[in-house]
C-alpha cells in the first residue's frame, strides 16, 4: 500500500464519526499493511490482523481475549517499545480511535512498525556525535559552514579561542553565524578580503583547496594563523575551514632568518676589516689572525670582556626603563678594540663570552632579553671597529697611533 494512499485512509477513518459497520472495520484492518488491534472499554482485545500479529511476533490466538498492556488515550499518537518473545525490541507509533465492533463502544489501535527509521535517526545521531568527538579532539579551531556560509557546526577549539580573546557571547561566532558576513564586515583588511574569495573559490569548486596566513590581534597580543579551507565531502555542499596557530613557527622562521641576515653581516664586515687591515698594517695582521686576542694577550680580553658586560647591562636597563642607549661607551670600546687590533672573531668571542657567563645565573627570560640586545650591540660594535680601520687606512689615526 502506498504512502500517500495510507495517509488518504486514516484520514477518512479519523474523519468519519464512530464506525458502526463491523465487515467495513474488519475489510479495512484485515488488509493494512500496519498493525490493526480492537480491544473493548476493558481494554481485551478482540480482534488483531496479520499485520499486528508480524509486528509482535505472536499467533492472533495468543492474544484474543487478552488485556493491551499499552494506557491508551483516544485521539492521541504515541511511540511504544514492543518486546518480542526472542527478547529483541521493536518500536512501534500507536494510534488511538474510538468505534463501534460487535454493536459495542470498541477501541481501535493502529501500530505501525517505526523501528528502521528510528535505528537509523539513532545511527545518524551516532555518527554525528562521533563527529564531533572527532572535531573537539583537534588543536586547530574548525568551523564549518553551507553553501550560504552559515556556520553548522564547531569544535571547542573554536569556542576555547573566542573565550580568550574576550568574546562573552559565544553564540556570535557560533552555529547559525554568517561566515561570510563576518568576513565582508571587514573587507577593507587586506587578509580578510583573501579569505574570502578563497572560501568562495572554493565553494565553487574553481579551487580545491584555500590556503592563507594571517595575524589576528587579541587581549594577548598578535598571533598569526593558517586558515586552510575544503570542501565538505557529502550531499551538503559546504566547507570545512581549520584555522592553526602558527605563532611560533613564525617567530621561529624570523628569528631564523634575522640570525642568517646577522651571519652574513659578520662575514660581510669581517671581509671588509681584513681589507682594511691589511691596507694599514699588512704585517700585524698577519700576526693577529694568527692567534686570537684571548689567546695572544689574556689580560685585554678580560678588559675587553668586563667592558663589553658593563655596556651589556647598560643597555638591558636602558631597554626596561626606556633610557637613551650606551652607544658611547660602545663607540670608545670599539676604538679601544681597533687600537689593541682585535678582529671580528675577537668580538665575537666577547660577545659570547658574556652572553654565556649570564647564562648561568638568570631565567630564560632575562636570558632571552641579553641575545636580543646583545645582537644589536654586536652590530654596532663592529661598525664602529670598522670606522676605526677606515679611519687608520685613510691615516686619519696614523699619527696618533704612533
Amino acid at each position: 500500500m502506498s504512502e500517500q494512499y495510507r495517509e488518504n485512509e486514516e484520514t477518512t477513518i479519523e474523519s468519519l464519526p464512530p464506525l458502526t459497520a463491523d465487515d467495513t472495520v474488519r475489510a479495512i484492518v484485515s488488509h493494512d499493511t500496519d498493525g490493526a488491534i480492537i480491544v473493548d472499554r476493558s481494554g481485551v482485545v478482540r480482534f488483531l490482523n496479520s499485520a499486528a500479529e508480524r509486528l509482535l511476533n505472536r499467533h492472533g490466538a495468543e492474544l484474543h481475549g487478552k488485556v493491551f498492556g499499552f494506557p491508551l488515550v483516544v485521539g492521541e499518537r504515541a511511540e511504544v517499545e514492543v518486546l518480542r518473545p526472542n527478547g529483541d525490541f521493536s518500536v512501534a507509533e500507536m494510534r488511538v480511535l474510538a468505534i463501534r465492533w460487535e454493536g459495542q463502544d470498541a477501541i481501535l489501535i493502529t501500530l505501525r512498525d517505526i523501528t528502521a527509521e528510528r535505528q537509523a535517526e539513532a545511527a545518524l545521531r551516532e555518527a554525528e556525535e562521533f563527529s564531533i568527538a572527532i572535531l573537539n579532539s583537534l588543536t586547530s579551531e574548525i568551523a564549518v559552514i553551507d553553501e550560504h556560509g552559515r556556520i553548522i557546526a564547531v569544535n571547542e577549539a573554536w569556542l576555547d579561542f573566542g573565550r580568550r580573546n574576550g568574546i562573552t557571547d559565544l553564540s556570535a561566532i557560533g552555529i547559525g553565524v554568517d561566515y561570510f558576513a563576518v568576513c565582508a564586515a571587514v573587507s577593507d583588511d587586506v587578509y580578510t578580503a583573501e579569505i574570502l574569495r578563497g572560501l568562495k573559490a572554493v565553494l565553487r569548486g574553481e579551487i580545491t583547496e584555500f590556503m592563507h596566513e594571517y595575524p589576528c590581534t587579541g587581549p594577548q597580543g598578535t598571533r598569526w594563523f593558517a586558515l586552510r579551507a575544503v570542501p565538505l565531502r557529502g550531499t551538503r555542499r559546504g566547507l570545512v575551514i581549520s584555522h592553526q596557530d602558527i605563532t611560533d613557527q613564525r617567530r621561529a622562521a624570523q628569528i631564523a632568518a634575522e640570525a642568517e641576515m646577522l651571519r652574513e653581516q659578520l662575514r660581510q664586515m669581517e671581509r671588509e676589516l681584513v681589507n682594511v687591515e691589511a691596507i694599514s698594517r699588512p704585517e700585524e695582521v698577519q700576526r693577529s689572525r694568527l692567534a686570537p686576542l684571548r689567546q695572544r694577550a689574556p689580560d685585554l680580553f678580560a678588559h675587553a670582556l668586563e667592558r663589553y658586560g658593563a655596556i651589556l647591562e647598560e643597555a638591558l636597563h636602558s631597554r626596561v626603563h626606556r633610557t637613551p642607549m650606551p652607544s658611547q661607551a660602545l663607540r670608545e670600546l670599539g676604538e679601544w678594540l681597533g687600537a689593541v687590533w682585535a678582529t671580528p672573531r675577537d668580538l665575537i668571542d666577547t660577545h659570547l663570552q658574556a652572553i654565556r657567563e649570564r647564562s648561568q645565573f638568570y631565567a630564560p627570560k632575562k636570558i632571552q632579553a641579553y641575545f636580543e640586545e646583545g645582537r644589536l650591540l654586536l652590530l654596532e660594535l663592529m661598525g664602529y671597529l670598522a670606522s676605526y680601520y677606515r679611519a687608520v687606512a685613510a691615516g686619519e689615526l696614523r699619527d696618533q697611533d704612533k
